[in-house]
């Protein structure tokens, strides 16, 4: 029984009181109203979030050019469907501008500069790039060539799962999961590198030349090159071969050249990464340079981009197929993964379909796993702990896709939000019950958080999460989470 007979207040009613006392000495701070229109909107609290929306669409004479009354307009339809205020009309459709190679930014996008940009390359960037145009966005041979490898190499398409039970028990949307989680592991670079591998034989180079730290990519294009019947060159410092003998053997067995780079003194990625470029440089005309995901000069992020997509584009088509319509609600993990990176860009063009993606709402004492507390821009480590942090990140292959999270943000056609642990927790269970399924701990929030969504809607509605997290590598996370004695 609570002290007194009184309870404490909550963590939302303290962020409720936060926010308000905000907006009090700070009216024109949209930042802070919206946020408190989420709150309201995923605790379903229709009367305050009314008041808090009229009081937005009086501060925006143009709703069309303001991403917050975009993403207040769409929470609104789906808490509020008979409001008036909320209706789909011309001035809030969302005209979207890509981000491709050469494509103008939004007028309200802050710039987002392109970590690893580099002038040495620039001809060679701007060949590729008119190539990637040709080659692949207007060429069906090579789309249906690229399909078919992935489902040799990818095991693609992956399945999507109409989870019927959980559906039932909530009594809204029809929830469906993209299950991303039973792919092989490395998905999203084995897309990524099977789309380069071709455009590089399309080009006639025989070269697949890229750099490697624990060795995945190195495999994973090693295995390319040699189904293609190409070389692959891969850059690896001697001290970090030694630890990961077994995928240098790997590649070794592939046919793969595993080169040392050429300055070794801190085993970094910056001089595995140079000493690629610098091969690249030499050979310009016989090869090809791979990246993944990570700070690469453009167009390779478009080109990731484009290449990923072919997630979203699959779970467009399966969703058509299993709910006769397109999605209305798309969910995706937040945070340092790429899981949006592939489900949304086919979905962005329409403006019926709305785009989540869900962050662990971190309490005092936990670590922030938020895009910004890995962002570069932002960030500020004392020298000791930025050798630290640098050392986790070079056994990472994703470490800038943060950057690509940044873009999606600030486009304002993604919404970001949060969810708490406790209704992770519920998440887990219920999906185990109904489905029997257990899902990892961030995918957890992410359906914590789609269940209250899909609740409020129309059953006719239909509701896609990814599932792109192996829940096995947790599994006693899991446990000691739920509280089973282990």
């Amino acid at each position: 029984m609570p002290l007194f007979g009184r309870e404490p207040p909550s963590f939302h009613d303290q962020l409720e009181g936060v926010l308000i006392e905000q907006l009090k000495t700070q009216p024109g701070n949209q930042g802070a109203r919206l946020k408190l229109l989420e709150l309201y909107f995923e605790s379903h609290r229709i009367t305050p979030f009314l008041r808090v929306a009229k009081e937005l669409a009086d501060q925006t004479p143009n709703k069309a050019a303001s991403p917050e009354w975009q993403k207040c307009a769409s929470m609104g339809r789906m808490l509020i469907p008979d409001e008036s205020l909320f209706s789909a009309h011309g001035s809030d459709r969302i005209e979207f501008v890509g981000a491709g190679y050469g494509a103008a930014p939004a007028q309200n996008m802050a710039p987002v500069r392109r970590l690893g940009d580099d002038t040495r390359f620039t001809r060679h960037f701007e060949e590729l790039a008119a190539v990637f145009e040709s080659a692949v966005r207007a060429n069906p041979p090579f789309q249906a060539a690229f399909d078919m490898e992935l489902t040799y190499l990818a095991r693609r398409p992956s399945s999507l799962l109409h989870a019927r039970r959980l559906s039932a028990s909530l009594g809204g949307a029809q929830i469906y999961f993209k299950r991303e989680d039973l792919s092989p592991r490395d998905t999203q670079l084995i897309i990524s590198v099977v789309g380069q591998a071709l455009l590089a034989q399309r080009l006639g180079r025989k070269t697949l030349v890229t750099y490697t730290l624990d060795g995945r990519r190195g495999v994973v294009t090693a295995s390319i090159a040699a189904r293609l019947g190409m070389q692959a060159v891969v850059f690896m410092d001697n001290d970090k071969s030694s630890r990961h003998t077994a995928n240098v053997f790997r590649m070794w067995l592939r046919g793969a050249d595993v080169m040392p780079t050429d300055d070794e003194r801190t085993g970094g990625a910056q001089e595995a990464r140079e000493s690629a470029l610098k091969y690249w440089a030499r050979h310009p005309a016989d090869s090809l340079m791979i990246f993944g995901l990570e700070g690469a000069p453009e167009p390779y992020p478009m080109m990731a981009r484009e290449f990923a997509s072919v997630i979203g584009r699959e779970c467009l088509r399966q969703v058509r197929v299993a709910a006769k319509r397109a999605p209305d609600l798309v969910v995706a993990r937040g945070g340092s993964n790429a899981d949006a990176l592939g489900l949304f860009p086919p979905m962005i063009p329409d403006p019926q379909i709305r785009l989540v993606c869900v962050e662990p709402l971190h309490e005092h004492g936990e670590m922030d796993l938020s895009p910004t507390a890995h962002d570069p821009t932002r960030q500020h480590l004392a020298p000791d702990k930025h050798k630290v942090a640098q050392s986790i990140l070079d056994g990472l292959e994703y470490p800038s896709v943060v950057r690509e999270h940044r873009w999606l943000r600030e486009t304002g056609r993604v919404e970001y939000v949060k969810h708490t642990l406790e209704a992770a927790k519920k998440a887990i269970r219920d999906l185990s019950f109904f489905e029997g399924i257990t899902p990892a701990i961030e995918t957890a929030h992410a359906l914590a958080w789609t269940c209250q969504a899909a609740a409020a809607m129309q059953p006719e509605q239909a509701v896609v999460l990814m599932m792109a997290e192996d829940s096995d590598k947790e599994i006693w996370d899991i446990g000691r989470l739920m509280g089973a004695p282990i």
